[in-house]
């Protein structure tokens, strides 16, 4: 378990599953988190994954729940590359709306950065962004991931072909900068700043 800001990241288990069948079926969520917005899971089908994900040492997922009433508004997960290099690709999925739009996004973002940076010592981090979320893709720059490709119209959206964008950011471009990001965007709680950003 991590916990930053106003934010944990525990592990995911079986009985997680109701939530997930929830966020897989909200629909404005799908629309920016896979660009199929008309793709829909039954229980079925995510316990199928589940079971898929538990047999799969290079995809990790954890529940976002927010710190102050341990309730769960999402998943996060990264999935590892590593050959020559520690490399992993991120997502995050925040599916419950009523909490967009408030900051959690980058403090899911940090927490996953400092989970495989400062801790696992990764060596470089991927995630993408469909082209028309927007606001992901102000948090993957506000914490300093860099446009690094762009699928070509390799989404579909009704009727229309859309971009993915990727983006990355390396260790030694995190790292001088962490102090600061978390001072920036760690907006209640600074003990984990304290305990892990001592000089």
């Amino acid at each position: 378990m991590l916990e930053i800001g106003r934010i944990r990241l525990r592990a995911f288990n079986r009985d997680d599953l109701h939530l997930v069948e929830c966020w897989e079926n909200f629909h404005e969520g799908t629309l920016y988190a896979r660009g199929q917005p008309m793709v829909f899971k039954n229980m079925d089908e995510i316990k199928k994954q589940y079971e898929e994900y538990l047999e799969n040492e290079d995809k990790h997922r954890f529940i976002i729940e927010l710190r102050e009433n341990d309730k769960a508004i999402g998943f996060a997960s990264y999935e590892d590359h590593s050959r020559d290099v520690r490399n992993a690709t991120i997502g995050a999925f925040i599916g419950n709306k009523e909490y967009w739009n408030k900051g959690l996004g980058k403090e899911v973002t940090l927490a996953l950065c400092e989970m495989l940076f400062f801790q696992h010592r990764y060596d470089r981090l991927s995630a993408w962004s469909s082209s028309i979320n927007l606001r992901s893709q102000h948090v993957l720059k506000d914490i300093g991931f860099e446009h690094s490709g762009t699928s070509r119209k390799s989404g579909y959206l009704y009727g229309k072909r859309i971009d993915w964008y990727m983006y990355d950011i390396l260790r030694e471009e995190y790292m001088p900068e962490r102090k600061k990001l978390l001072d920036t965007y760690i907006t209640e709680t600074k003990e984990y700043i304290e305990r892990h950003c001592k000089l």
